[in-house]
């Protein structure tokens, strides 16, 4: 245990600061987005924001992405979406403290903490998720291409905080991988 304490200084501290701010800036960003339309919309309303294309629509989410689990037992339910995510929470903030190479990571961290927090706020609070963002596409034909209409899950800014982190995770094992590669070719070169 005082080894795993030992990487939490007052130097690791200030590094991580940069961080800490962008977690803490998705956690509020995403509490005023969920507030805002709790109590501005009734549920189920939605409001055009691109036409054809993006819309807000309130509906309350038991479950984790694409309402995976809402029918789950209210036990499941606490193991897997309030007691899970702060157990990994705090395996983030331990790898956002002793990582020392991943800076990409990093963000990553940085970005499941804050959009997490705010999911389990929500999960604590209110026994569900707000959601409200929708993305869609009526379809249409071009040219003789014709594209059917697609609808994505309803979701909120903690989730496109964690599809973001996603992404930062694919890019830095990409890159990584790159890196590693180009290594062994140059010493392989050498001999």
């Amino acid at each position: 245990m005082k080894s795993i304490l030992k990487i939490f200084t007052k130097e690791k501290t200030l590094e991580a600061l940069p961080f800490w701010a962008i977690a803490i800036f998705v956690i509020l960003f995403d509490q005023w987005t969920k507030y805002y339309v709790s109590h501005n919309f009734h549920m189920g309303e939605s409001y055009q924001v691109i036409e054809g294309f993006l819309k807000f629509t309130y509906v309350h989410n038991k479950g984790a992405a694409f309402s995976f689990g809402s029918l789950f037992s209210d036990e499941i339910r606490l193991v897997l979406f309030k007691v899970l995510p702060v157990v990994i929470g705090f395996v983030l903030i331990y790898l956002l403290y002793s990582d020392k190479e991943h800076k990409i990571m990093k963000y990553a961290y940085a970005l499941i903490i804050g959009g997490g927090a705010g999911n389990v706020i929500d999960r604590i609070r209110l026994d569900y998720v707000v959601d409200f963002i929708s993305v869609y596409h009526n379809g249409f034909t071009m040219l003789g291409l014709k594209l059917d209409p697609w609808y994505f899950a309803i979701f909120n800014i903690a989730d496109s905080a964690v599809t973001i982190a996603a992404g930062l995770i694919i890019i830095d094992y990409f890159y990584n991988h790159f890196k590693k590669k180009q290594v062994a070719d140059s010493s392989g070169s050498i001999s």
